[in-house]
């Protein structure tokens, strides 16, 4: 059943993850590298999780029996992780080939594209013409307002397969965490994939990059960009996953580049091209048709689960 509660959560998630590169604009230029910040956020994120998870770990003991019962849960867990891992490797590695805008844009836009065809092969789930409709516009308003910003756009073929890949990292994410959370608790599930994707990025940051130039200034803005970017933002995240389609969370994510655009305005005081607000307006005209979709799939729903109870109680009286 679809929640309102749900959306509410996926879509204050994505507006979390949208204050993560006005936060980067905070660090100092030269020190850490995009695979450090990623790894190190990564790093915060575990402690963040690990820490609620102890907090609370008398109230969730009830369900160790639950997942210990489930042999497909390390591997989904693993799974996830090494999803999660690769997502934030590839995300700050697109975003530096294609730009800012752009790269966010590509990898942002391509995401639920990624998740509807996933949940179409994996669960024979055809994604409703409507959610096809909201989509494409407000992947239409992104493409726009990345456009309208660029002094000129320009993406090699490397590039734009990493900001592809990107996005598949993510909607594969979202797919296992959904699968994650039928299993245990959000936090639980959470608990265990940043784990495992703290232990994959750190060392691939240390190849990649070599060691870390750690300033202070910088270790607060990761330190955010872990704890609530990060931490906060996905525990919402994969709570909004136990009652929305993956497809409707993914396209929610599409609130990043808006909320992006708005701090640009507000913190980092960026002259912004006043064609780009058509574009910010189509994005969430986009995300309406996209949340209308998800509560008639809800309601659709809900009839056929009372069809098939009245079914059962004409059966039993008999």
């Amino acid at each position: 059943m679809t929640s309102a509660k749900g959306l509410l959560l996926a879509a204050t998630a994505a507006i979390l993850w949208g204050s993560a590169g006005t936060a980067q604009t905070f660090i100092t230029p030269d020190t850490l590298t995009p695979f450090w910040v990623g790894a190190l956020r990564l790093v915060f994120a575990a402690i963040f999780f690990s820490f609620l998870s102890f907090i609370g770990s008398k109230a969730s003991a009830n369900q160790s029996t639950e997942t210990s019962a489930r042999q497909p849960y390390g591997l989904l867990v693993v799974a996830a992780g090494f999803a999660m891992a690769f997502f934030n490797m590839l995300f700050f590695a697109g975003v530096k080939v294609a730009g800012v805008a752009l790269g966010s844009c590509m990898i942002i836009g391509s995401a639920p594209v990624w998740a509807g065809i996933l949940e179409t092969i994996i669960f024979r789930k055809k994604p409703a013409l409507l959610w096809i409709v909201g989509v494409c516009v407000a992947i239409a308003g992104g493409v726009w307002m990345a456009v309208s910003q660029a002094d000129s756009v320009s993406v090699s073929a490397g590039g734009f397969i990493t900001c592809l890949a990107a996005g598949l990292c993510y909607s594969s994410y979202s797919l296992l965490a959904k699968e994650l959370v039928k299993r245990v608790s959000p936090l639980r599930a959470s608990t265990h994939t940043f784990i495992t994707a703290m232990c994959v990025a750190l060392p691939a940051a240390w190849l990649m990059s070599g060691s870390p130039v750690i300033v202070v200034s910088d270790l607060i803005v990761v330190l955010y960009l872990g704890l609530i970017v990060t931490g906060v933002a996905y525990l919402l995240y994969s709570t909004a996953l136990k009652t929305v389609q993956v497809s409707t969370c993914v396209a929610l994510g599409l609130l990043e580049p808006v909320t992006a655009f708005v701090l640009a305005i507000v913190v980092v005081g960026e002259n912004v091209n006043g064609w780009a607000t058509v574009g910010l307006v189509v994005i969430l005209a986009g995300l309406a048709i996209v949340m209308r979709s998800e509560q008639q799939s809800g309601q659709s729903s809900n009839k056929k689960d009372n069809s098939n109870t009245n079914g059962y109680a004409l059966d039993s009286s008999v």
